[in-house]
């Protein structure tokens, strides 16, 4: 059987065994030709985009210059599609040779060229970091040396189950317990059955009157604050947050910046050595300069169940992180900063604040701006952050920190996920290759972003490659081998080397993902472009969320969210809600310029902000009492010391409630059984109550340890030398910030042999009574200022 086609060349004769090839390859030539097309149009209309809403000339030369060359550039691989594309000998001698030659000749060595750079940069950051869930750090943390740490962990109706998992998985580190304070903050301030599993779960009991809307605890030696703001999204949760933490640490931050914040999700399970592999490179690498501003890790999916999707996606997060990430880290800085694992040194994050938390949502005038402030948000942000940064490799990916989440199960939730990841991307890969701060900055990391960005879609031809050679219709020798080679062995390689080290043998399989893959991408870019452009051209649904005068658009938003599809709104209403700002910026405004900066330590061992009141403003609490003769370890903070004391640094900020500490809100009783049940629990070899303290500082000094209420406190005998408490001083530079706490029941100070005879000061509390017979002063003390 023969098939017949007309050309300039005169009739073409077909073999069955070709007919039926094209037949199946034929729509994915198609295929792979439609998305050519379409991602052309759509990086070019998006370069329009910024184009129309540019505030500043040089925005719309480099848009103008950025499309023309991003058009040349895939104008000049559609001629290597027809080459390198698996035609039946009849089809393809009808080619010119020569101009077979060139293009498969210009095709190999581009694309080499595109992937060996790359990847000599990945392996170049291999070579100098280290990478894998090891110990980085040689010695072991102590209160004394280890960076104080905040974690900020959000939640929105998650399952108790799966919160207590995270919380367990950051309090359980390799790290100082007493270095790390987690703040669980719900995106809801509804006191519910999972609100109630989850603080009784932390100590907190569930019978008290009513329930403060932030409270301190301890929960296995560290500090928990339970929050619970109103309604109003992740990001409006993150900025109450640090409002809260503001206050709280307002003090802290004047005499130290070593104080470090941690965004991840309420899903996420942190690795062991997460944080000191974290703090390594931002803080305690040797001969360090202390300027890392910002780093992200390496995030990997998990399952209950292994199917397809989820193989898929593990192999994918693998690759695109310790791949992708290494070479823009290689660059000058990562693009991308995802709110699941990312950690800010929190004297820089506090200039950036305002502008990383203002509400963008009201500003959208289209689909296009949604995209970029909500739907790429993350990427949005690092925009900001590298712009604020001075220099480059400020923003950078630490290979050491590993964090796992859940990965999406159907089909469905993948698309939709992905179609957010896709319009996030594209809107904001064409802000920053437009913003000539950016080329000034970081000029490599602007090239490969933009080459990555010309041969994106390409990859669809090895999908058809593989079906040529297992349809048979094409033999070895008939295809390009060398562009397989180098596009296939080159990742592999680096895909191997991964697996052995990560022990995640998954990304054994690779080449599954190299064939299957561009097949999954091309369904996410035509669903994803399709539904945009149905929004934009065709209107909103009816059953759009829409933003008026009783619905904000950040409002809005969560209500498309809760019925399954957070691209369901109408953005045109935004702009007619109640507040109307101006436009959202094409690039992240002249005032952050520099901003990005750790506080700088004057003279008298202040840190002071630069865009912030000098040191007049920083007042302490009185001096330490002159008697050292009873001591509270620094890392003590039972009774929620810093937050009372702490005050506001913000206009504004002072809406925002301090934590209470779970003490001051229990009975006697309730105090009394709390106490005895910690100390059960440090009798029976859980190191992190008062037994802990005992083994870390019963070595400073020669007096006796003693476990009250209020945490352990050390009592010297007359004969010791009353400097011997400052050996505990693991800073060696001030004063000890002080707070009262409620005060103790007189039954258990009864118990330990101790009598309460406080003087009720709000500030450095000292009081005096007896600890075995002997006389005593005492203050109590918490966080160092």
């Amino acid at each position: 059987m023969e098939g017949d086609t007309g050309s300039g060349f005169g009739p073409v004769k077909l073999a069955t065994k070709d007919i039926v090839y094209l037949s199946i390859v034929g729509p994915l030539m198609l295929a792979a030709f439609f998305e050519w097309i379409l991602w052309l149009a759509a990086f070019v209309y998006c370069l329009i985009k910024v184009y129309q809403k540019a505030d500043h000339w040089s925005i719309r030369v480099l848009a103008v210059v950025m499309a023309v060359l991003f058009t040349l550039l895939r104008l000049a691989f559609l001629p290597v599609m027809i080459v390198t594309l698996p035609l039946p000998s009849q089809v393809s001698r009808h080619l010119p040779p020569r101009a077979v030659y060139f293009f498969q000749w210009f095709a190999f060595w581009s694309f080499s060229i595109l992937l060996i750079g790359p990847w000599l940069m990945c392996v170049y950051r291999l070579v100098t970091s280290s990478l894998g869930r090891r110990k980085i750090v040689k010695n072991d943390l102590d209160e004394r040396t280890a960076p104080k740490t905040v974690v900020v962990m959000p939640a929105y109706k998650e399952e108790p189950d799966v919160l207590i998992k995270a919380i367990d998985s950051v309090v359980d580190c390799d790290y100082p317990a007493g270095c790390i304070h987690v703040f669980l903050s719900y995106d809801g301030g509804g006191v519910d059955e999972p609100y109630l599993q989850v603080i009784q779960h932390l100590g907190i009991p569930v019978s008290l009157q009513e329930y403060p809307s932030s409270i301190d605890v301890v929960y296995k030696g560290a500090r928990v604050t339970v929050s619970r703001f109103p309604h109003g999204g992740k990001r409006k949760c993150q900025k109450n947050t640090f409002k809260l933490i503001n206050n709280v640490y307002s003090k802290y931050i004047k005499r130290h910046d070593d104080l470090f914040v941690l965004f991840i999700d309420s899903d996420c399970i942190l690795d062991r050595v997460c944080l000191q592999n974290f703090m390594y490179d931002m803080e305690l690498k040797p001969g360090s300069k202390h300027t890392m501003l910002a780093m992200t890790g390496i995030i990997t999916s998990t399952t209950k169940k292994n199917n397809l999707i989820t193989v898929l996606q593990d192999m994918e997060y693998i690759h695109g992180q310790l791949f992708e990430r290494s070479v823009e880290s290689g660059c000058g800085s990562v693009t991308c900063l995802p709110g699941a694992l990312t950690i800010l040194r929190f004297s820089a994050f506090r200039k950036m604040a305002k502008y990383y938390f203002s509400d963008k949502a009201e500003q959208c005038d289209d689909l296009f701006d949604f995209g970029k402030c909500h739907l790429g948000e993350d990427r949005w942000l690092t925009h900001l952050f590298m712009i604020g940064a001075k220099r480059p490799y400020q923003i950078q990916m630490c290979m050491g920190a590993f964090c796992k989440t859940e990965a999406v199960q159907t089909f469905s939730s993948l698309l939709k996920q992905r179609r957010r990841w896709f319009l996030g991307y594209i809107t904001n890969e064409v802000c920053m290759i437009t913003d000539v701060r950016l080329w000034k900055r970081y000029p490599l990391l602007c090239l490969v972003r933009f080459m990555q960005n010309s041969i994106r879609t390409t990859a669809l031809l090895f999908f058809i490659l593989a079906i040529s050679l297992m349809t048979t219709s094409k033999k070895v020798a008939d295809l390009p081998i060398g562009f397989i080679g180098v596009s296939l062995g080159l990742n592999y390689l680096l895909m191997f080397y991964f697996g052995l080290q990560l022990k995640r043998f998954k990304a054994w399989l690779y080449p599954l993902m190299f064939v299957l893959n561009p097949f999954f991408n091309w369904t996410y870019m035509i669903y994803g472009i399709f539904t945009a452009g149905q929004r934009t051209w065709g209107g909103p649904r009816v059953d759009a969320a829409t933003a008026d005068d009783h619905t904000t658009p950040a409002e809005a938003i969560e209500q498309a969210k809760a019925q399954g599809d957070e691209f369901n709104v109408d953005v045109n209403t935004f702009r007619t809600s109640l507040i109307r700002r101006r436009s959202v910026p094409v690039r992240p405004s002249q005032n952050v310029e520099g901003r990005f900066t750790p506080a700088e330590q004057l003279l008298d061992g202040f840190y002071v902000s630069t865009n912030e009141p000098g040191p007049s403003r920083a007042q302490f609490s009185g001096p330490l009492p002159d008697d050292p003769s009873v001591y509270f370890p620094p890392h003590v903070f039972r009774n929620s010391v810093e937050s009372v004391f702490s005050g506001s640094s913000d206009a504004g900020s002072n809406s925002i409630s301090l934590p209470h500490n779970v003490e001051s809100l229990m009975s006697e009783e309730d105090q009394r059984k709390l106490y005895y049940a910690r100390q059960a629990r440090a009798s029976g070899g859980s190191p992190k109550s008062g037994e802990e303290d005992k083994m870390h500082f019963g070595k400073a000094g020669r007096g006796e340890i003693h476990s009250t209420p209020l945490g352990p406190i050390i009592v010297n005998s007359n004969n010791v030398d009353t400097g011997a408490a400052k050996s505990f001083d693991h800073r060696d530079d001030s004063a000890l910030k002080c707070q009262s706490f409620a005060r103790p029941p007189d039954s258990i100070l009864s118990d330990r042999g101790l009598r309460w005879n406080s003087q009720g000061a709000r500030t450095a509390m000292e009081g005096s009574g007896e600890v075995l017979g002997r006389s005593v002063s005492f203050a109590t003390l918490g966080e160092m200022v």
